[in-house]
């Protein structure tokens, strides 16, 4: 009975020093570890568990505190791979060593490849590199302290041309061009927003009083479910509203140029919101009519597009190029009319970019839609009240995407923001020093090298006035690379669309980036 009972006792005690681990979402099977320094890692598992850490044949031996909280350190690897890291009875496999970046900024780091594919498409042709790795945070905010993990995230492997056309573009070029020219496995964790001031990725503790007075009201009770139920509602209530509105029976279709804007004006000279149809109808002979590409470069604000009546797709906002493909059997031989419900909704009046793309590509050959179009008057409305963004709040993005990873081994930062703060960009300089200072601080890298992308050049940026919001961003991301040691600014002003505020050339920048990096170091 006493052999049974020391048994049991035994396997009880060996199930609790065995005890289940959970790891943070930055630890998962692909990713990379940070070479040549020891490197962090940690979970949780029953309070007083032991954990045993099993990397490249040595063990690592710690115990959750009485809060379940345990934490070990790897040692130095140089690079290489592909490993396993073994925590008590979870495996990690497909491990790299080589450098890991954290890319943080807003919608021109975010920007994704496949929406770069008319500057980059032969680029990333057939490409795949199982170096490459990358980690897409997703989005979320908090404004009542630090979290602890990342939302659901796993790294990803650059196996295929497919597999990286989610990718934010400047990490996919800026690791792949790395990876080229060391031979050094690269790791890009992605942490951007788009749109987000850079008030929102600095920490509490750090704030200005006017970013602290914000996060403060949204603290107050009621006021983050107040702010929820008035954005939950508010496109919906607009639209329905327009939906309402009797049709407009005495329009008449008027032929017009469609970057004049004219026509998205009153007598008074007052924009029209609301809707607007437009259509052009044009001619397709025999061996024309296959399969095709709809090219409607950009629009103010959003459209729902229509071939011969029937519906071949629709963006709900401005910056998105507008590319949707026409099925087989949509297009015929004779008259064709493409027509589009486009939606003004506030501030700038309806409209078509001008220099970009407006033709149909078909099996054929390609028909230009920049001419031939005519307007009509739809339902007219009040401009729409403007969303509340809590994504864009002080110290929101930075509790919930970037306080998760202090604790893990980076080779640096990669920081491409400012289009946001131009309403403020006299003060951005005092702000972005801040921001590295905390970074530096958060990451327990007190040199940690800090590599700013420089504004691209936008509506013709480079011949305004240097104190133009625009410039004084760029201005103060020079000022602060060259004031602040183990800071360097990737020159990017020169690549600039007048037109767009998303460049597509990111393969340019993701190669200056990756000189930048290579020449800081020693």
């Amino acid at each position: 009975m006493k052999k049974i009972l020391f048994a049991a006792l035994f396997v009880l005690l060996a199930s609790c020093s065995r005890s289940p681990v959970t790891l943070p979402h930055v630890f998962s099977d692909h990713m990379v570890l940070q070479r040549d320094r020891p490197v962090p890692v940690w979970g949780t598992a029953q309070p007083g568990a032991k954990v045993t850490v099993l990397w490249q044949g040595k063990k690592v031996r710690v115990k959750a505190d009485a809060e379940g909280f345990w934490r070990a350190l790897l040692p130095a690897t140089p690079a290489g791979g592909p490993y396993v890291l073994t925590i008590n009875d979870t495996a990690l496999e497909d491990i790299l060593v080589g450098d890991v970046f954290l890319c943080s900024g807003q919608s021109n780091m975010e920007l994704p490849v496949e929406r770069c594919l008319d500057a980059v498409a032969e680029e990333i042709k057939d490409y795949a590199n199982p170096n490459v790795r990358y980690l897409g945070v997703p989005l979320a905010y908090d404004f009542d302290g630090p979290r602890e993990d990342l939302p659901a995230c796993t790294w990803q492997v650059l196996d295929s041309e497919r597999t990286g056309l989610s990718w934010s573009a400047i990490c996919y070029f800026t690791a792949r061009y790395l990876t080229e020219e060391t031979g050094i496995p690269v790791g890009m964790v992605n942490v951007s927003v788009g749109g987000s001031p850079i008030e929102a990725w600095l920490r509490e503790d750090v704030l200005e009083d006017y970013a602290l007075q914000e996060l403060n009201q949204l603290r107050e009770p009621g006021k983050l479910d107040s702010i929820n139920h008035f954005n939950a509602t508010l496109y919906s209530d607009w639209q329905n509203a327009h939906n309402a509105l009797p049709e407009n029976r005495n329009a008449k279709w008027k032929s017009v140029d469609i970057f004049s804007q004219s026509w998205a004006k009153d007598a008074r000279g007052e924009n029209i919101y609301g809707s607007h149809l437009l259509r052009r109808s044009f001619t397709l002979p025999d061996g024309w009519t296959g399969a095709s590409i709809l090219h409607l470069g950009a629009m103010i604000d959003a459209d729902s597009t229509f071939v011969n009546g029937q519906y071949v797709g629709n963006t709900t906002y401005m910056y998105p190029p507008r590319k949707y493909p026409v099925p087989e059997g949509v297009l015929k031989v004779g008259t064709n009319t493409v027509e589009i419900h486009l939606y003004a909704c506030g501030g700038n009046p309806a409209g078509f970019v001008p220099d970009k793309q407006y033709s149909l590509e078909t099996p054929g050959g390609t028909v230009s839609l920049l001419k031939g179009w005519e307007h009509k008057a739809g339902r007219r409305m009040p401009p729409r009240p403007s969303q509340v963004f809590l994504q864009y709040k002080p110290a929101g993005l930075y509790n919930a995407m970037e306080a998760p990873l202090k604790d893990f081994a980076f080779a640096g930062f990669i920081w491409y923001q400012g289009e946001s703060n131009c309403g403020n960009a006299a003060h951005y300089g005092t702000l972005l020093e801040t921001l590295v200072q905390t970074r530096r601080e958060e990451l327990s890298t007190p040199d940690l090298p800090f590599y700013i992308i420089e504004l691209a050049a936008f509506e013709h940026s480079e011949l305004t006035d240097y104190d133009w919001g625009w410039n004084r961003v760029q201005k103060e991301q020079r000022r602060t690379a060259e004031k602040v040691a183990g800071v360097y600014l990737v020159p990017n002003a020169d690549l600039g669309e007048w037109n767009d505020i998303h460049p597509q050339d990111k393969a340019t920048v993701g190669h200056r980036t990756t000189n930048v990096i290579l020449s800081s170091r020693p």
